[in-house]
């Protein structure tokens, strides 16, 4: 009995010490020497990684609040005895970074012998079953496409972007982006040897929070009380950062025209006008918006912190101007566009505002041609053009619940009183006060117009500059 259990122990043993050598095998790296004249090689994982987040600056982001994850995708390519394996894969709605490798053979004297990932098209499935298909944009990240070898594998990667041409209403964004899921229609893999078709390639995406306030990944708490000119107090509760930048959450109550909030951004030698827009509401809560803040602070050692210096509030009042433009202006320079119709007429000159209908002028700056005006506001110690900057009135239907953005507005109505959409506001300088051209997207109309100037900003100091370090919230653990 005992010989009988010690050949098959033994034989156990054996077959234990097979599988264990023939992973091995499947595991370990191939003993030939990659050739570094013709292949970039890395020697370490980091230094790959870091090569990554010099062609993708998003994964800088990715990687400090762990959004950047491993994958399971891996698909043999029998025809040509290699693997393609998907590395890491971060996702924003139906925005997808891919990094992939394929295996590197000893046959290989070029990058273009390793088969590389195409597709043109996108499937993308709603949570209510309805499919779309796009036709996708392709980045293969700064400063090339060339791939880069480690452990005799070949890496690559993408950052794939659905082009939504189609898509038209509010209905059909919330659709679209409610999808869990990204289909690549028609994947193939082509190199030297010719091409390798494979059925589909489908990854799970997080939906995106289309015209909601988007979730929160981190926070860092701030606690700074602010005095408005008016004696109103503002509580700066929290730097809040979320999927395309960061906030302050603002544990107040806000009155209803207060616009934004102005002062500076600090970090080492570099300074910056910080302009934050107050956006949400009372469902929602409100938020100062700081978008780039965020990019300064992944930049900056994690010690490091910004200083946030506010010094004026900017509120919407409701002042409003009106100036006409005849008909017969419009006519004569139209007949000769080389020369001006200058009226410089004064609208308006009250303790607020100086208001100028400047003309009709062919801007040789822009090579634009349209209506002029300038105004000039009488309070304040900042640059006008910091605040006072103008949008047509049709932008009032762009921006559902958020009436605060709608400030500075040019209305322009025809002799028949009908209100015009086909216009732009462009900004001008000239040695004086900074000016501002409509510009019609189909030519200057043949017609009188009214031009009205409304919602105007006004900017006050605070009672007291507030200053406030911003860090960098910790990412949370996988």
């Amino acid at each position: 009995m005992s010989n009988k259990r010690n050949k098959i122990l033994i034989g156990l043993i054996l077959f234990i010490g097979f599988v264990l050598y023939t992973q091995y095998e499947k595991s370990a790296e191939p003993t030939w020497k990659i050739n570094e004249e013709n292949f970039v090689v890395m020697n370490d994982w980091e230094e790959l990684m870091d090569r990554e987040k010099s062609k993708f600056s998003d994964l800088k982001f990715a990687e400090h609040f762990k959004l950047l994850r491993n994958s399971h995708v891996s698909i043999p390519l029998a025809n040509d005895q290699r693997t393609f394996q998907v590395e890491r894969i971060y996702d924003f709605g139906q925005q997808l970074y891919l990094l992939y490798s394929v295996d590197l053979i000893e046959r290989d004297k070029e990058e273009s012998d390793v088969p590389r990932l195409t597709f043109n098209q996108v499937e993308i499935t709603s949570k209510k079953g309805k499919t779309y298909t796009f036709p996708i944009d392709l980045y293969e990240g700064e400063g090339g496409t060339g791939g880069v070898v480690y452990k005799h594998k070949l890496y690559r990667s993408m950052m794939i972007h659905a082009q939504y041409d189609n898509v038209k209403t509010d209905e059909e964004w919330k659709e679209v982006f409610s999808s869990e899921t990204l289909n690549f229609l028609n994947p193939t893999f082509t190199s030297n040897n010719g091409k390798i078709k494979i059925d589909l390639l489908t990854f799970k995406v997080k939906p995106h929070h289309v015209f909601e306030i988007p979730p929160v990944l981190a926070s860092e708490t701030i606690d700074r009380s602010l005095q408005l000119y008016n004696n109103e107090k503002i509580q700066l509760d929290q730097l809040e950062v979320y999927q395309m930048g960061a906030r302050i959450k603002i544990d107040s109550n806000i009155n209803k025209d207060l616009v934004s909030l102005f002062g500076t951004i600090e970090g080492g030698q570099n300074q910056y006008t910080l302009n934050s827009d107050i956006t949400g509401g009372e469902d929602t809560g409100y938020f100062m918006e700081t978008y780039f803040v965020l990019d300064e602070l992944l930049n900056m050692k994690q010690a490091d912190s910004l200083k946030m210096s506010l010094t004026h509030s900017i509120h919407r009042t409701n002042k409003s101007y009106s100036f006409s433009v005849p008909q017969q202006d419009i006519e004569k320079f139209t007949k000769n566009q080389k020369t001006d119709v200058t009226r410089n007429q004064l609208i308006a000159n009250d303790k607020d505002y100086k208001v100028i209908f400047k003309g009709i002028t062919n801007d040789i700056s822009s090579d634009q041609k349209g209506i002029e005006f300038s105004i000039e506001s009488k309070t304040g110690k900042i640059a006008q053009e910091e605040y006072l900057y103008f949008q047509p009135s049709v932008s009032e239907n762009r921006i559902p619940n958020e009436e605060r953005f709608m400030n500075n507005l040019v209305t322009i109505k025809n002799s028949s009183g009908k209100t015009l959409q086909n216009f732009d506001v462009m900004q001008t300088f000239d040695n004086e006060q900074p000016g501002f051209l409509l510009i019609f997207h189909e030519g200057l109309p043949k017609d009188d117009l009214t031009v009205t100037l409304s919602r105007l900003t006004q900017v006050y100091p605070l009672k007291e500059k507030g200053e406030v370090p911003l860090k960098l919230p910790t990412g949370s653990k996988k």
